[in-house]
């Protein structure tokens, strides 16, 4: 998956060679957006084009130059003047939208539909997300797509930039699109690139990784009140969609038997589950992966008896287990922690807190990192500006024995954060808060 690339609205003496790297680097879809132009400017810059590029071109606008150029497809601002079943258009259709009735109302009418914004502009000020925005309940509506629904590819758009895409991604958008990010960078080649490689999804090196839209990874407890299996069933029922099994006092046959109920429960809500430090338990009972700890079987041993399919993290402690993780180029995600200290692991690692996480979550070059140990629902705003994709937590959710309360308000806290925030880095932000 690459990000979508939107054209600078006027000209750009770049334009044609950006498009040239970024064609052959794999940018499978540009939609041109000049809306000033006239028919035959529009027509003019599709002459000059490569005649290769066109399948992978869609038109905002003069839909009438997109059979006779046999271009990839056509995007509607709004329904003022779509057809009145989209589906029916021949090629590759697609649509804007900007709040969440009208988001919800073209789901399975069309091929993609681009939200935004989704983050504040600083290019043009005071545009950025409605005061009533929620990115807990698009977080929602995005989650409980019906299949049918699920035939529109979900586009995030508004500000995105290398810092935010993959924050974008893990409300369960199913891509991001760029455009002042990339147009407003003095080398936009090398920005689209870098934003490209800032989340890049564990799926392209292991198909298995399902967990990389997943912020919040589950773990369960041992020594309270709730069994394994009743834990996952609550939190499945409020919304978890990554479970991690841990039984580190189980003998084998209640690790068995756990582990195969816990697996049908998250079959039946649609969760991902890993097994946490045993491989042939994961095998045995058609787990989505594993998670090793530095003393448990070798990663690329792990790897070559899990195949590419299922999901594989480890756990990283330091910068020596950051090296190791990249050298072993196998892992899908790292668990990187403590935070701080907790009573819920024995044997704890010296603690990082979070100027060691950011550190170490730096040196990862772009290997996806969940930080774990102690993590509360106030640390997920410094945690996601450290890096960090997303939290492991356990403690945290079974609190006074309140699930459902305190899964929901660890997942409105990663949603809600920094999306009306005014970035005052030096960095250029988008002028992605346009409209489409």
């Amino acid at each position: 998956m690459t990000p979508v690339l939107i054209s600078p609205e006027g000209e750009d003496p770049r334009e044609f060679a950006v498009l040239q790297a970024l064609f052959a680097a794999g940018l499978d879809r540009y939609h041109l957006r000049k809306p000033g132009w006239s028919v035959a400017q529009v027509e003019n810059w599709l002459r000059q084009a490569p005649a290769e590029w066109r399948a992978r071109i869609v038109l905002h606008q003069h839909h009438e130059l997109v059979e006779s150029f046999a271009l990839g497809g056509r995007h509607w601002k709004d329904d003022a003047n779509a057809p009145a079943s989209p589906s029916a258009v021949a090629g590759f259709t697609s649509r804007s939208c900007h709040d969440l009735p009208t988001l919800r109302a073209a789901l399975g009418h069309y091929d993609a539909v681009f939200f935004s914004p989704l983050f504040p502009s600083l290019s043009k000020p005071g545009h950025g997300p409605k005061p009533d925005f929620s990115p807990a309940e698009l977080a929602t509506l995005l989650r409980q797509r019906s299949p049918l629904q699920r035939r529109a590819e979900i586009i995030a758009l508004g500000g995105i930039d290398a810092r935010n895409a993959a924050h974008a991604l893990s409300l369960g958008f199913d891509r991001i699109a760029l455009l002042g990010a990339v147009w407003q960078s003095p080398d936009p080649v090398s920005a689209y690139q870098k934003i490209s490689s800032s989340f890049r999804p564990p799926a392209e090196r292991t198909p298995g990784f399902r967990g990389a839209k997943t912020p919040l990874m589950c773990l369960t407890q041992e020594g309270i009140a709730l069994s394994p299996v009743e834990q996952v069933s609550r939190l499945c029922a409020a919304g978890a969609r990554w479970i991690q099994l841990r039984l580190k006092q189980a003998d084998a046959a209640t690790w068995l038997a756990t582990a195969r109920e816990v697996v049908s429960i998250c079959r039946r809500h649609g969760a991902v589950c890993i097994i946490n430090d045993n491989v042939d338990l994961a095998l045995a009972v058609g787990a989505d992966g594993v998670h090793l700890g530095k003393l448990d079987l070798g990663w690329k041993e792990a790897r070559a008896r899990l195949g590419p399919a299922r999901i594989l993290g480890g756990t990283v402690n330091d910068a020596g287990d950051v090296a190791h993780a990249k050298a072993a180029g196998c892992l899908d995600y790292v668990g990187v922690g403590p935070l701080r200290f907790t009573t819920t692991k024995q044997k704890l690692a010296p603690v990082l807190g979070f100027a060691g996480i950011r550190e170490l979550v730096a040196q990862l070059d772009g290997l996806p990192a969940w930080a774990i140990g102690g993590v509360v629902a106030d640390d997920l705003p410094a945690l996601r500006d450290a890096g960090a994709a997303g939290v492991a937590v356990t403690g945290a959710l079974f609190r006074e024995g309140r699930v459902e309360e305190n899964f929901r308000a660890l997942e409105a806290a990663w949603s809600e954060m920094n999306f009306n925030r005014t970035d005052t880095g030096q960095e250029t932000r988008a002028t992605a808060g346009a409209t489409l």
